[in-house]
């Protein structure tokens, strides 16, 4: 998903601003300590809906009233304003959609927000955020057992700001990678969610496992309740025996006592009929045909349902296609903007009624054409109308049972038999009664120990897992943990890792997170690794490969930027400025030190350039650093200096 920060701008009570723009690729925001730098981490997660704000205390939070950043989604604009926390608002934001970086965006005016309406986070203003960029599952819950810690639900903007910052306590920590880890539900909640965000699986994949897990309780519960059902031999030959012979009593009929269970079946399932009432038909019989013909139209609306079903998951998959070609569309779109003062060419007069409805409809096409690209990647989820759709089949489904159990075991209600008329009446009545029961009892208590329902949920349960067979977590879980690993050992190779620890063999495991480093003495874990050098590089590499790991998902969720809060404290613990240090030692170790910044920069240049090439997006990487060097002088896009009062405010 190319998802970058296009401008940050912070606005006090009197409408007063600072702001600071971006572009895509690499941007150093450089300057003393004290200048701002790292709050700028803190405003970019408080716009992505941090539930709490985490900006420093101090001139920052003094002067702010509102939090605004301009984020680029492919070819449209997405801005947020966060209300401030001293203002007490802090679960309200606004939310608008801009086709173009206009004017008025480029000089943005706090009065931008006066027909912008301020409304709630959760439930509204992030919701619209997330359906924005495509992100629109609405119930991870698969019903796994390692889920019992939370009820994971929807999925969240939220789910992907740990693979989007690298704080200055972090950037090179020896027993943490990423953000937000320290609790575990969310480390946990990121690790299960991380195969939809990159795009592996949908929504219908966490409905397919949830109908899966059902199913499978279902058959369970009926092989339980059919083996309850299921009679020893006696028992068997008893209850064939006694059904049969209320039957012939009726009809004057003696049942040989010495009949095998075989014989007692085949009579059962064809009971003689006398001949002076061959053709009549009892009240049952017009019951049951009565229930057949309420079951055949159950069975049509069943189907007619499924056929909605299968055209709503083949909208889901259609439907990031089809936004992909829209944006691309929009961006060839040409207008004449001459087309308004037309001329006769015969006695070169303005026809100015035309001119008024050509100028008309230019607005309403460059309106549609507006709304058109602010769909962008706009994503509903339909899972509530599956689920609403999959209810009532499953209503349907159990009232087409109800019926076949109507017609199979009719009702023990005596009120129709003693309201029998005549003998042959409670003759034909009683015959198909117990033809009825001997047959569902046969179907209950055949060799095979098997029932229609039984069946009809195996059946089910194959079409679910035939259709799971489209979606490979294994394989994406095999194929991402390759790709992490040839890139992460290509980028360290590049970066300062000390000697002694290669050949560098970095590995990643999807699973957990957990990351070593493998040699000949076995698996080497972070905090093990020796020196603040590897573990920067380390960082560096896992971050860098994850960045491209995402563009190379085109239906990844997560934003295609990565904010890394000095990188050189390694280097430059105390001081990053030369003409501060005296001592002749401390003075090379300073070029040697620069050399390595110098080259961290390059790096992450060559692998913005790398991703670009082999994916056509340029992600955004935006370091806040105290260091500074000509070398890299274009890359920067501010440079604070205290002593000048220079800073964020």
């Amino acid at each position: 998903m190319n998802i970058t920060i296009k401008k940050i701008v912070i606005f006090n009570d009197d409408g007063e601003s600072r702001y600071i723009n971006f572009e895509g690729g690499l941007n150093i925001i450089t300057g003393d300590s004290k200048t701002g730098k790292s709050a700028i981490i803190e405003i970019i997660d408080y716009c992505l809906f941090s539930s709490r704000s985490s900006v420093p205390k101090g001139k920052i939070t003094d002067f702010a009233e509102l939090f605004v950043v301009i984020f680029k989604i492919n070819d449209f604009y997405l801005i947020v304003g966060r209300p401030a926390q001293k203002t007490g608002n802090m679960n309200y934001a606004y939310l608008n959609v801009e086709s173009e970086f206009e004017d008025y965006l480029e000089d943005m005016k706090i009065s931008y927000f006066d027909n912008l309406s301020l409304r709630t986070i959760k439930n509204d203003i992030q919701t619209e955020f997330e359906q924005y960029i495509g992100l629109a599952i609405s119930n991870l819950n698969s019903g796994s057992e390692v889920s019992k810690l939370e009820n994971k639900g929807k999925l969240s903007i939220r789910d992907t700001v740990s693979f989007l910052f690298q704080h200055q306590n972090l950037i090179a920590n020896k027993h943490a990678l990423f953000y937000r880890f320290d609790d575990i539900i969310k480390r946990r909640r990121v690790i299960e969610s991380l195969p939809v965000l990159l795009g592996a699986v949908d929504e219908n994949y966490y409905d397919l496992i949830r109908q899966e897990k059902e199913k499978n309780r279902e058959i369970k519960t009926e092989k339980m309740i059919i083996d309850k059902m299921k009679l020893s031999k006696e028992n068997e030959i008893s209850f064939l025996k006694n059904s049969i012979q209320v039957y012939y009593s009726l009809i004057n009929l003696t049942l040989d006592d010495n009949l095998t269970i075989t014989d007692l079946k085949k009579i059962g399932k064809n009971l003689p009929i006398p001949p002076e009432i061959l053709n009549d038909q009892s009240k049952v019989y017009l019951e049951i045909n009565r229930f057949e013909k309420e079951r055949n139209l159950k069975y049509i609306e069943k189907e007619e349902i499924e056929k909605a079903l299968i055209n709503l998951y083949q909208t889901s998959d259609d439907g990031y296609d089809y936004a992909k070609e829209l944006v691309k569309i929009h961006s060839h779109q040409k207008y004449n903007q001459n087309s308004t003062n037309l001329i006769c060419p015969i006695c070169d007069s303005t026809n100015s009624s035309l001119n008024e409805n050509i100028a008309v409809l230019a607005t309403s096409k460059e309106k549609l054409v507006n709304e058109l690209v602010k769909l962008g990647t706009f994503s509903d989820d339909n899972t509530p109308l599956i689920s609403n759709l999959k209810l009532e089949k499953k209503k349907i489904e159990k009232e087409i049972i109800d019926l076949t159990k109507n017609i199979t075991l009719l009702s023990k209600d005596n009120k129709s038999f003693t309201e029998a008329k005549n003998v042959r009446e409670q003759i034909i009545y009683q015959k198909g009664k117990i033809e009825s029961l001997i047959t569902a009892f046969l179907e209950t208590n055949n060799l095979k120990g098997n029932s229609k329902d039984l069946v009809q949920l195996e059946n089910d349960l194959k079409i679910i897992k035939e259709s799971l067979l489209k979606y490979n977590p294994e394989k994406f879980k095999q194929d991402s943990e390759v790709f992490l690993k040839e890139n992460m050992n290509r980028i360290c190779e590049k970066l300062d890792f000390e000697e002694e620890l290669k050949p560098i063999d970095l590995n990643f495991n999807i699973e957990d997170f957990s990351f070593y480093h493998k040699n000949k003495d076995g698996k080497i874990r972070l905090d093990e690794m020796g020196s603040g050098a590897n573990w920067l590089a380390s960082h560096l590499s896992i971050f860098l490969s994850f960045l491209y790991l995402n563009l190379k998902n085109e239906k990844s969720v997560i934003p295609s930027f990565l904010v890394l809060d000095q990188p050189s404290q390694v280097y430059f613990p105390r001081s990053s400025k030369k003409e501060e240090l005296t001592d002749e030692d401390d003075l090379m170790k300073f070029d040697d030190n620069i050399d390595q910044v110098k080259n961290i920069f390059k790096v992450l240049s060559e692998e913005i350039e790398l991703i670009y090439t082999n994916t056509g997006i340029k992600p955004q990487i935006i370091v806040l650093e105290h260091a500074n060097d000509e070398s890299f002088e274009k890359f920067i896009i501010k440079d604070w200096n205290k002593s000048k009062g220079q800073g964020l405010i």
